[in-house]
């Protein structure tokens, strides 16, 4: 083939692949997506939709695998292994107590309420924050059905709250679904110290990591898997805010929305009870 028509075609040949790139690329901006996807992740939580999985929660006092249950109340668990091992007699014992004293005890229930609708006014209020607190930017193309989008602080925000100073000292990146406007992974660190009452009221490190990652449970439903922080400071105010944290969730199976503590219960007592049924059948093999 002749130079010129080698060049030509290859300059074609990447002219199509530019192309082909771009039709592949959302429509809307990367900041109106991100917006439209808070959007959808927000309503999802206003549903009454509840769910059963297993967590693995690791820190820096606790290594445990529990069961748990979300109820219009608050979420419950059981407690299933320790540091990697399964609960004995008498730890399995005390979860049972435990459990009991806490479904037939409402001012306890209350207060696992109270702290429950904290957290999620606390979410709810940091999600809100992050369309207008960033500048978000396509990354690359999208992968399928999934696009990476960078960001970092936008300098015009100006955060009203300790909890705002904290978003906007943030950066990292953003996985979304872009079909369906639904959150993936939020990958990011803490780019710079931040400091309450010059330091007199507490402060945020530099450098401290976080990642959150969603998995889509149903048609509509998504629910987070993983949280994995490691972000230090101290904030007077609300106390010690230092964070060793990794919490991994699956086996997401839906329940009732008008299950009750007790229903709830029934269905950690019979995991349990499958979880120690497989054991001991695992042991007996062993055992041959």
């Amino acid at each position: 083939m002749h130079p010129r028509a080698s060049f030509a075609l290859a300059l074609l040949l990447c002219c199509a692949a530019q192309l082909a790139a771009q039709q592949q690329m959302p429509a809307e901006s990367a900041q109106q997506l991100v917006r439209d996807v808070i959007y959808n992740e927000l309503h999802d939580r206003e549903c009454d939709s509840f769910w059963k999985y297993r967590s693995v929660r690791i820190t820096s006092s606790q290594n445990i695998v529990r069961e748990q249950v979300e109820t219009a109340k608050g979420p419950i668990y059981r407690v299933m292994e320790d540091h990697g091992s399964a609960l004995d007699a008498g730890q399995r014992r005390q979860e049972e107590e435990r459990l009991e004293d806490l479904i037939q005890s409402p001012t306890a229930m209350e207060r696992i309420e109270r702290a429950h609708v904290l957290d999620e006014d606390r979410l709810q209020r940091v999600m809100e924050m992050l369309p207008d607190a960033f500048l978000f930017r396509y990354a690359g193309p999208p992968a399928g059905d999934n696009i990476t989008i960078s960001f970092r602080p936008d300098p015009a925000f100006q955060p009203a709250t300790y909890e705002g100073r904290i978003v906007h000292a943030l950066g990292g990146t953003l996985t979304v679904n872009w079909r369906l406007k639904r959150m993936v992974d939020m990958d990011g660190h803490v780019l710079h110290r931040v400091n309450f009452g010059y330091g007199i009221l507490g402060y945020l490190k530099s450098g401290g990591i976080f990642e959150i990652h969603r998995v889509q449970v149903s048609p509509n439903h998504w629910k987070t898997s993983l949280v994995d922080v490691h972000v230090q400071g101290k904030v007077l105010l609300f106390a010690n805010i230092d964070k060793e944290q990794r919490e991994s969730r699956s086996g997401f199976r839906p329940v009732p929305h008008d299950i009750s503590l007790r229903q709830a219960k029934a269905l950690l007592d019979q995991t349990a009870d499958e979880d120690q049924t497989a054991l001991q059948a695992a042991l007996t093999q062993g055992s041959r």
